[in-house]
């Protein structure tokens, strides 16, 4: 039998206890506050509800910078009489807002009737010898007030009033003219959604089968806002075929260009054509307005980006007979050639760098 002493079984124990006390949280002997690092997951949230606020800031900020103050930038308008009297109005608009108009002159009515209807000038002005002024509100309904309220100050100077003629009054169907802005918003947030979906589920297949599947919701696309706006709702009443092709080309436009993005950049794509085309190119349409009503930047990309091409586009072949919509169409069209030329061109180049590095 083994005998310890006393002391030696106190020692022991009270190193043992001293052994097993660990703090918990920090640093017991300076007070330190305990630290806590985040997980993986914490860090993909914040990570994503920055980005969530950053597209906020940027979608708000530049539809409030477009849209805030519509002012006119050289807006295209006739004047109708004789070469003394177009010279004498030009004089009282520069006077009065420098800057804001781009005159043309018509020796008739009927002369300045074409050159609205076909999209030349957004109204025309006759002096004398009766005041009236010629307009087509789905140009651009703004525009229309903002023409009747000018030259009813200028007929006022002389004592007169003014007689406004719309050539092409907006149907109770699209009252505002606002349907071609929401169709045109919507397809924009349908093309990211549906090339993000295409490309996600298609990823590591040829890029010919993303261009076909892309060009098929172009064209399904089209068929649904055609029967929406002119079966289901009815605010466009005529043009069925011509609202499809439109549509469908405008989804190309947006949707060929986001799958090259994606073929170079991966699914980063998709938020270059949601900036480009929703953060730019939404505000910049002119939608809401009309091109010449924005301030510069939004004024400058307005018609060589597909949502402003798209508005013009849809508003003259519903309301103006396609007249003056050869550029806007022909601007969709390079967009949708182009994309789905760099898109394959791009994946073809990816493939034979992939096979160099194999073969290496």
């Amino acid at each position: 039998m083994i005998l310890k002493a006393p002391g030696a079984t106190r020692t022991g124990t009270a190193r043992s206890n001293t052994a097993t006390v660990v703090p918990a949280f920090g640093s017991m002997s300076d007070g330190t506050p305990p630290r806590r690092s985040l997980s993986p997951d914490d860090r993909k949230l914040l990570v994503a509800s920055l980005g969530i606020l950053v597209a906020v800031f940027a979608l708000v900020s530049s539809n409030v910078a477009a849209n805030h103050s519509p002012k006119p930038h050289s807006l295209p308008i006739g004047i109708v009489g004789a070469p003394a009297v177009a010279h004498a109005a030009r004089a009282e608009l520069a006077r009065a807002a420098p800057g804001a108009f781009k005159v043309h002159s018509y020796q008739s009515l009927a002369t300045a009737r074409t050159g609205v209807l076909h999209r030349s000038v957004y109204g025309a002005f006759q002096p004398v010898p009766s005041t009236v002024l010629l307009v087509a509100s789905p140009a651009s309904p703004a525009v229309a007030a903002l023409l009747q309220r000018t030259f009813a100050t200028v007929a006022s100077r002389f004592g007169r009033s003014l007689a406004v003629r719309d050539l092409a009054p907006l149907p109770s169907s699209d009252s505002t003219g606002a349907t071609t802005f929401s169709v045109v918003l919507s397809l924009i947030i349908a093309g990211l959604a549906g090339t993000t979906l295409i490309y996600t589920l298609t990823r590591h297949r040829p890029e010919a089968v993303r261009v076909v599947l892309t060009a098929i919701l172009g064209v399904a696309a089209g068929l649904i806002t055609a029967l929406i706006t002119n079966v289901l709702v009815g605010a466009f009443p005529h043009h069925f075929f011509q609202v499809w092709g439109v549509a469908a080309l405008f989804v190309l436009a947006i949707g060929l260009p986001i799958a090259a993005f994606q073929v170079i950049f991966g699914i980063a794509g998709t938020a270059i054509g949601a900036l480009l085309f929703l953060v730019i190119g939404n505000p910049a349409s002119g939608g809401s307005s009309a091109p010449e009503l924005l301030p510069a930047f939004w004024r400058t990309l307005s018609q060589i980006l597909p949502p402003g091409a798209a508005v013009t586009s849809m508003r003259d072949v519903v309301y103006f007979n396609g007249h003056g919509s050869s550029h806007a169409l022909i601007v969709l069209a390079l967009y949708a050639v182009l994309g789905a030329g760099v898109a394959m061109f791009a994946y073809r180049l990816r493939v034979r760098a992939g096979a160099a590095t194999v073969a290496g």
